[in-house]
């Protein structure tokens, strides 16, 4: 999808400097003839500058401007010929279509560089934290104070399962069928294993991190795909892919804290096991280059029973513990962190694209 939204940008801008070329004075009579004189004295004005040769056309200080101007938009519509072919071949060629050429170490480089940045994301919350935070999360105060941050984790879920892991099941896929079974099967097996693998409150609220970071497994993998291809079609596009998922990483990254601190996990632990799950998007990443594709075709399969998972997290495991809430004022503002999470993540979304 963002291959899609960038390439469109990309034609837009070159379509924007064409016009402006056209409107350029050095570009041509033709538009002070039409403009300033109309068409009856238009031929007129245009025998005049009949004779007048293009390399003619000067500057003040007397540099010809017509020609180098007609130069940059070639070189422009050549890049983007280029890039256009190199995307499509990265999307739709599977390994055995793909060229075989060497990955240079810039483009390897580049891609840990991003990757970096992508699991780095991952232990950012941990330091915004206080350090006797599980002594502030026993009182009542600290525990609503973690329901509204839970409150933001069920926003941000809902909003990543319907603006981000569908949309692109969906652009990947056009059997919607496959995708919608896919999607019921992901929620059916996290709710099988939760009523199976937990007997205790507390074991619900430890199997529910778990669940949710074999999820984030799956999701940052997909991103280290996206990373790594971007990366092969040019260093622009990657350093463009790699803001957008950090800027799409950061309000989940916040969520994901929140129910690691629901289980009882400490800081230093939540900073450990959000590090193991980065990495995937590190493993991701290496797939990419290694197969000069980011054509996988389980990730059709995986990003639906994903969405599923995340579907079961927010809606059956922690949206029925914040409706225990007695207080209306506090319901209240459980809701309005809901919709500060979808609305942080629409804003995230549009804004990198």
């Amino acid at each position: 999808m963002f291959w899609f939204i960038l390439l469109s940008s990309c034609i837009a801008i070159h379509a924007q400097q064409g016009l402006l070329l056209d409107l350029h004075p050095a570009a041509g009579p033709q538009f002070f003839e039409e403009s300033l004189l109309g068409n009856a004295n238009g031929d007129k004005l245009n025998n005049e500058f009949d004779d007048v040769a293009v390399d003619s056309l000067m500057d003040p200080e007397g540099k010809p401007i017509h020609e180098p101007l007609r130069a940059h938009a070639m070189v422009l519509e050549e890049e983007l010929r280029k890039e256009a072919a190199e995307i499509q071949k990265i999307m739709s060629g599977g390994p055995e279509e793909a060229e075989k050429t060497e990955v240079s170490a810039a483009t390897w480089l580049w891609t840990c560089f991003g990757c970096s940045l992508v699991v780095s994301s991952g232990i950012v919350p941990a330091f915004l934290l206080p350090a006797n935070i599980h002594e502030f999360l026993s009182s009542v105060q600290g525990q609503r104070r973690l329901n509204l941050l839970l409150g933001f984790g069920v926003g941000s879920l809902l909003a990543d399962v319907f603006l981000h892991l569908l949309p692109e099941a969906y652009e990947n896929n056009n059997n919607q069928v496959v995708i919608g079974l896919w999607t019921l099967a992901g929620y059916l097996t996290f709710s099988l294993i939760e009523k199976v693998g937990a007997s205790t409150e507390e074991g619900q609220h430890q199997l529910c991190a778990y669940m949710n970071l074999a999820a984030n497994i799956v999701d940052n993998f997909a991103h280290g795909l996206a990373v790594g291809s971007s990366f092969l079609v040019s260093t622009k596009f990657g350093v463009m892919t790699t803001i957008t998922i950090l800027l799409h990483e950061i309000p989940h990254e916040i969520s994901d804290f929140a129910i690691l601190l629901r289980a009882d996990f400490d800081r230093i632990a939540a900073m450990k096991v959000q590090f193991v799950t980065a990495s995937a998007g590190v493993l991701g990443s290496c797939v990419a280059l290694s197969l000069h594709t980011s054509n996988v075709p389980v990730i059709e399969t995986l990003l639906p029973f994903t969405a599923g998972g995340f579907l079961n997290i927010a809606l059956t495991q922690l949206l029925p513990e914040l409706n225990e809430e007695t207080s209306p004022i506090q319901n209240l503002k459980q809701l309005v962190m809901i919709v500060t999470g979808v609305l942080t993540m629409f804003f995230f979304n549009c804004l990198s694209f």
